[in-house]
């Protein structure tokens, strides 16, 4: 209280005379003055000469006691603005999700290292440093099991959307993946993205290719421009085999490319990738960043890519 009390002291010298009869508490002038702490600044001069000769730096006491006789409208709307900053900044601190280390930045009694477990009193001890630790776990799981099959997956830093947006698991009592699948028709000069969110590894890409055509092809209004990418009996006999693979391209009226990353921008390069195998099969040998995203070109407009070598 006695601090408060000082404060609204101070701000009554800064402020100055209230009526044009008083004189100013800093110069002792006539002249009304007022200070920058609550009111805008008249005479400079005046402002910081008080500044200096009461250690006061002009900014107004935001918190402590005020006795309920002594409180004024403006006190309650400073207080009301004062709320109001605090749940602004409780806002930003949701927004703001930090990685810590492995230990549990908690501190108390429930505070575990490397987290899980009870803490005793302090509950279970799961602090933000923890749930961080545990989702890079999760992470390093994930890209074990991707590894096993011979698939390298690169994951992103967190907040990045491709991050939010990866929802591949490992469905541990089955050993079998399931794999977050983008695909992207090249539709004129426009890409039509389709998603699966889970993807068996187990299960065929044609089978799965031809809901996301027959979808499109509802959904589109001009039919013609996704008549391309009709499964055609061309495409039931493609194999694994590269030769026979390019054999049975200029028979096919679309081509499934899936692209190859460490390579310059400029110089892109892509996989050829056969409908007729499992989605296990196809990204055998890749790198993905994330989850594989298929794209799904015309024949005719398949010159621009440039495949990799085997």
């Amino acid at each position: 209280m006695a601090a408060r009390d000082d404060a609204r002291a101070c701000d009554a010298r800064c402020e100055g005379v209230r009526a044009a009869s008083s004189a100013c508490d800093a110069c002792g002038s006539a002249q009304v003055h007022v200070s920058g702490v609550r009111e805008e600044i008249v005479y400079l001069a005046c402002v910081n000469r008080h500044k200096a000769a009461h250690e006061c730096d002009g900014k107004r006491a935001r918190v402590g006691f005020i006795d309920i006789r002594d409180f004024t409208d403006g006190d309650v709307v400073r207080d009301y603005r004062f709320l109001e900053d605090a749940g602004a900044t409780g806002e930003r601190a949701k927004r703001w999700k930090p990685t810590f280390g492995e230990t549990s930045v908690d501190g108390g009694d429930g505070a575990r290292e490397n987290g899980g477990g009870r803490g005793g009193r302090g509950g279970r001890g799961r602090g933000r440093g923890n749930d961080a630790h545990h989702a890079r776990r999760a992470l390093d799981a994930l890209g074990a099991k991707c590894a096993e099959r011979g698939v390298e997956v690169r994951f992103m830093a967190n907040g990045m959307a491709r991050r939010r947006l990866n929802t591949t698991m490992h469905h541990r009592k089955r050993d079998e993946l399931f794999w977050r699948c983008e695909w992207a028709f090249h539709v004129g000069d426009a890409r039509v993205v389709r998603v699966d969110d889970k993807v068996s590894e187990n299960v065929t890409l044609a089978d799965v290719y031809a809901a996301h055509v027959k979808a499109l092809t509802i959904e589109t209004e001009d039919k013609a421009t996704v008549a391309a990418f009709k499964p055609t009996d061309a495409d039931e006999n493609k194999t694994t085999n590269d030769g026979e693979n390019n054999a049975n391209a200029s028979a096919s009226t679309y081509v499934a490319l899936l692209e190859q990353f460490d390579t310059p921008a400029n110089a892109k390069r892509w996989h050829a990738v056969s409908l007729q195998q499992t989605l296990a099969q196809a990204l055998r040998g890749k790198v993905v960043v994330e989850f594989p995203t298929f794209h799904v070109v015309p024949t005719l407009r398949a010159d621009a890519f440039v495949l990799a070598s085997p």
